[in-house]
Formats: structure tokens, C-alpha cells, sequence
């Protein structure tokens, strides 16, 4: 993927061709140095986890949308800090039941910036 948008292909095509947002593709590319280095260092391994950390982190979101969507026909309170602690758990929950996810290297953080991103394309 990262090749793919490095040798010119658009960002938005790469991002359809793996079936993912352009968020997430921009994530990936963010820390493409730390990829390549790993992959060097310890082959395949890296693609494996990078792949497992987007497939963990698309179905925390679409878990999230759900208890968010769960919670407001309730009328409760979904605050950004509530949705980020609810986010961090359901991402350590899936990331234990994921075989050969429990790596230290699949971590998510529920930054303001990842919320944001996360409102502006789900809520």
C-alpha cells in the first residue's frame, strides 16, 4: 500500500482497492518509516500486524457507532471522554480475542484528533 501511493497512485484509490477509509490509509502513511524499518528488520511479520491493527481498529468503530447509536436512543450521555474510554476497551477487547494480536505493538490510543476523525466520519 504504502508503494502503491508512493509511485503516484492517488491516496482515495489505494484506500478503495483495500477497502478502508482514507483516514485510515493516511494513519498507515504517517508512520510508513516505522513500517519500512520494521519490515526490513523483521520481514512479513510488521505487513501482518499492520493489517490486523486496521482490521481490530475498523470494527472497534463500527462496534463504538452501534453503542453510541444504543446509548442515544436511551437519551444517555455520550461525552468525548466516555466514547474514548469506550473506545480503548472494546479495542483491548478485540485485540485479545484477535490470534496473534496481543503484541504491544497493536496499541491504539483515543486521541482528540482520532475522535475527531471518528465524529466527522460516523456520528
Amino acid at each position: 500500500m504504502i508503494a502503491k501511493v508512493e509511485s503516484g497512485q492517488k491516496m482515495a484509490d489505494v484506500a478503495r482497492q483495500y477497502g478502508w477509509n482514507k483516514s485510515r490509509v493516511c494513519t498507515i502513511l504517517a508512520k510508513k518509516d516505522i513500517i519500512k524499518k520494521t519490515q526490513a528488520a523483521e520481514g512479513i511479520t510488521k505487513i501482518t500486524s499492520a493489517k490486523q491493527i486496521s482490521a481490530i481498529h475498523d470494527k472497534m468503530e463500527r462496534l463504538l457507532f452501534v453503542w453510541i447509536n444504543e446509548r442515544e436512543m436511551i437519551r444517555d450521555v455520550t461525552s468525548m471522554p466516555i466514547i474514548q474510554e469506550k473506545a480503548r476497551e472494546v479495542f483491548e477487547k478485540l485485540k485479545e480475542k484477535t490470534p496473534g494480536s496481543s503484541s504491544e505493538d497493536l496499541e491504539f490510543k483515543a486521541t482528540t484528533g482520532w475522535f475527531t476523525k471518528f465524529k466527522k466520519e460516523g456520528l
